[in-house]
């Protein structure tokens, strides 16, 4: 029940956000997310005795993200040029003892790595879909989160009622297939009622493919970071939202959906 309420309260907010405040109050809070969300997968790395680099993770990954947001010379690929140069760098600096130290550098710079490409790249999407502000952009992101959540929900609903059999028992042992459909069958719903309401330009075969794309993607990311805690033995990998957990818990869904949603709506839809 905390999950969904979660949802019903969050879903306004971000609404309102999105729809009616400056595009820089968005860049904001997803800056916010990418920093709590590199200290909770640092945390998760510490648990199975990885030193990562927490504070050049978190600044590479909100300047990864950022360049989503700005329109400058600065690109993504510059970023990650930087981020391949000064990770190494940091580990050479703090191994230059050597030793079994440098054994450990290894585990260092590859979750340093991990953190700005799952973390800062993959949130980077939804400032991206945002844009300058104009309206597609407002919707677009709007979308991703109003589909995303609600099938997350309605996933977690499903599953508990009337879950039988398991989705990946190795890996999230109370995920269920029936909660998988539940969450693909709200996904095309939820596409379907944003059609009618706040996206009315949004074509109709463009709402069922991306019920199902954003469907699926979420479920995805949430199996890819349930995976992770499972690896570092613990439930949840923070306790910042009510029934959801951590940043991570609450965002894993988002970073797979938002490249896909991103990408469609750059190749695909009809509205360009």
């Amino acid at each position: 029940m905390r999950r969904i309420l979660t949802a019903v309260v969050g879903l306004p907010l971000l609404f309102a956000v999105i729809k009616v405040l400056p595009p820089a109050v968005f860049l904001v809070l997803v800056g916010a997310a990418v920093v709590l969300g590199c200290w909770e997968f640092f945390r998760l790395a510490e648990s199975l005795g990885h030193r990562p680099h927490k504070i050049l993770g978190a600044l590479l990954s909100v300047a990864v993200a950022c360049t989503f947001f700005f329109d400058s010379r600065v690109e993504t690929t510059d970023i990650l040029c930087a981020a391949a140069l000064l990770v190494p760098l940091a580990s050479l600096v703090r191994g230059r003892r050597g030793g079994g130290q440098l054994t450990a550098e290894f585990g260092a710079i590859a979750c340093t790595y991990t953190a700005v490409m799952f973390i800062g790249l993959l949130m980077g999407y939804c400032l991206g879909l945002l844009g300058d502000g104009r309206e597609m952009g407002r919707d677009l992101t709007v979308l991703l989160f109003w589909i995303v959540w609600l099938s997350d929900a309605a996933a977690f609903a499903v599953g508990s009622l009337l879950g039988r059999h398991k989705l990946a028992p190795g890996i999230s042992p109370g995920k269920t297939v029936e909660g998988a459909l539940g969450a693909i069958a709200v996904a095309i719903a939820a596409a379907l009622v944003a059609k009618g309401w706040f996206f009315t330009r949004l074509g109709l075969g463009d709402a069922l493919a991306l019920g199902v794309l954003l469907g699926g993607a979420g479920m995805l990311g949430d199996l890819a970071e349930s995976m992770l805690k499972r690896a570092a033995t613990v439930k949840d990998s923070g306790w910042l939202f009510p029934g959801h957990g951590g940043m991570l818990d609450r965002a894993d869904s988002l970073m797979f959906a938002a490249p896909v949603l991103f990408y469609y709506h750059k190749y695909f839809m009809a509205q360009g």
